[in-house]
């Protein structure tokens, strides 16, 4: 790597569509919530928590076992606020301008949280990143594939209040038996109610191409997160090129990898014309860690050349959504900084 693109990464304009802020509890913000909210987690110390990031196959299994002792520490509107907050400044320190930020719904309403008090502590952190970073946001409210299409209702009712807060909703979680067709219905409220739309299509799940199929013709969406195996079908790769569906990449990679996964298919994608941007899903979570890290990697294991990083990060601001005018604001603000280098 040399300097010169380090540098350009580093301060490139840039923004994220697809990430998870239960996903940024850092390690040591997992031991002191942990500590403080009295919950008992299987690690002692920060070197335990990085041990148990290192996911065992099946991945996805061990991941999400993870994933739930960072959703059990959280347990007040304070712990919500304190995590939002930590992960503007962070963005911002990536030069990251615009952000669309998942959060969990019935994870954490099964626990017994208000749902209320869990939004207003990430809003009122939305709102200070905006005025001390000047980074702006929207939120995407996620259900959760293993829960009911029921539950999901429910949290529609229980978000009515906070609907000019929440621009789109999501799906996410296990997708083995939970195909978007148990969940039309629930799209189609939401559609209706203003709600932009998105699904999780996990890479190496069974079926791939059958939920990434229903999730365009059934619950509609506008964008696919992840979507690796569009690649898998001519008929799926023409349909998502012709309507420009957006595809939230994320090259992560556990500390026991040798380099960034996926990064043949990502350039695979750009070479078909899709419209793919690159994020870090659960940034405290992967040893890929944060943007600008997943760039410089992308750089030294798989080539990719400083006109690709910037294809990749005017594609994510072509797929944020947010009005025309504010993606031209973005975008010539990045192609000034690009002339300008």
């Amino acid at each position: 790597m040399s300097y010169g693109l380090n540098d350009f990464i580093t301060g490139m304009p840039k923004a994220e569509l697809h990430v998870h802020i239960e996903g940024c509890v850092e390690p040591l913000m997992l031991l002191r919530l942990a500590e403080r909210n009295g919950v008992d987690i299987p690690y002692r110390d920060e070197d335990e928590v990085w041990a148990a990031q290192d996911y065992g196959e099946p991945a996805l299994d061990n991941f999400l076992k993870y994933h739930e002792n960072c959703l059990r520490v959280l347990q007040t509107g304070q712990d919500f606020y304190e995590l939002a907050y930590a992960f503007f400044k962070r963005s911002a320190e990536e030069n990251i301008v615009y952000l669309e930020i998942m959060f969990e719904t019935q994870a954490h309403i099964s626990r017994g949280l208000v749902f209320s008090e869990c939004f207003d502590g990430l809003n009122q952190a939305r709102r200070d990143g905006r005025r001390d970073f000047g980074i702006e946001s929207n939120w995407i409210m996620s259900f959760q594939r293993d829960h009911s299409a029921e539950s999901s209702m429910e949290i529609l009712d229980m978000a009515k209040p906070f609907k000019d807060e929440i621009i789109g909703v999501g799906l996410d979680n296990y997708e083995v038996n939970n195909f978007a067709l148990k969940f039309v219905e629930v799209f189609r409220r939401a559609r209706e109610e203003g709600y932009r739309l998105t699904s999780h299509c996990d890479c190496n799940q069974q079926n791939s191409i059958e939920h990434i199929r229903q999730c365009l013709e059934l619950l509609q969406v506008e964008r696919i997160d992840h979507g690796l195996h569009v690649i898998d079908s001519p008929e799926l790769t023409a349909m998502v090129r012709e309507s420009q569906i957006p595809l939230t990449m994320c090259p992560t990679w556990r500390p026991s990898d040798p380099a960034p996964r996926r990064l043949e298919s990502i350039r695979e994608m750009l070479e078909l014309g899709l419209l793919v941007s690159i994020n870090t899903d659960d940034p405290a979570e992967f040893a890929s860690r944060y943007l600008n890290n997943i760039f410089i990697e992308m750089h030294k294991h798989g080539s990719y050349t400083k006109d690709e990083i910037v294809r990749l990060t005017r594609n994510a601001f072509t797929s944020a959504w947010i009005s025309e005018d504010a993606k031209a604001h973005y975008l010539e603000k990045l192609e000034k900084y690009v002339a300008g280098k």
